[in-house]
């Protein structure tokens, strides 16, 4: 016997991601980034570099600020 389970997503749903995810929720899914990219590892200088490393450097950065931001707001929400 198989049993299959079907999940329909409506505007709603969406709509509850978009203005109901805690700063909490955030990080933890922007800390479970798969960790082949982030956080992005440096080449080895004097190798082959290209704009992909560099871009892939920026929105690793862009995502620590980011992470580092919503934790601060977190804890002065906290306060």
């Amino acid at each position: 016997m198989r049993e299959y389970t079907v999940v329909e997503y409506e505007q709603s749903d969406f709509d509850d991601v978009k203005y109901g995810m805690t700063n909490e929720e955030a990080i933890q899914i922007l800390e479970g980034l798969p960790r082949g990219w982030f956080p992005y590892c440096l080449p080895k200088w004097g190798g082959v570099v290209t704009i992909s490393d560099y871009d892939n450097y920026r929105t690793c950065c862009a995502l620590d600020i980011a992470v580092e931001a919503l934790k601060e707001k977190a804890v002065l929400q906290e306060e």
